[in-house]
């Protein structure tokens, strides 16, 4: 892909400010916060903001341990909207300033991912997303919409 600014120059992306997040994510057994920093503690102090910004407070309110929560994968101890709550977290967390989602909040319901995105683009995140399930509400905080129909044909 080749992205453009609004005068049609070439920008630049550093692999650095890029981020990924599909439909099906990994998570390691381990706390859901180390799952989030992925073990840097310089960014323990972040996480906290970054909880309220992918909606996961009212998650962790219900999980006694909360961010120190042992995820188990062979239990599924974790529904699908929380994981990819975590992988969102984990995105933000890592810098990136390109956001690429390939169904990345299809487990969780639209009024959450609207509140997510609209935190997102808060940040000024430039956010690229895939999505089936997009209602007019969603569709409105993107600044353009693709659409490919017939396998993009």
């Amino acid at each position: 892909m080749i992205f453009e600014d609004k005068n049609g120059k070439e920008i630049k992306l550093n692999r650095d400010e890029l981020g990924y997040v599909a439909q099906d994510n990994t998570l390691f057994p381990d706390t859901i916060e180390n799952n989030m920093t992925m073990f840097n503690s310089k960014l323990d102090e972040k996480v906290k903001r970054v909880v309220k910004q992918v909606e996961f407070e009212n998650d962790l309110k219900k999980i006694p341990a909360g961010l120190k929560h042992e995820i188990n994968l062979d239990e599924g101890n974790l529904s699908g909207g929380q994981k990819q709550k975590i992988v969102l977290a984990r995105a933000i967390l890592a810098g990136s300033k390109w956001l690429f989602i390939d169904e990345g909040t299809s487990a969780i319901d639209s009024k959450a991912t609207k509140k997510i995105l609209e935190n997102l683009l808060d940040q000024e995140t430039t956010i690229v997303m895939i999505a089936h399930n997009f209602n007019d509400e969603l569709e409105n905080l993107f600044d353009r919409k693709i659409s490919l129909k017939n396998g993009g044909d």
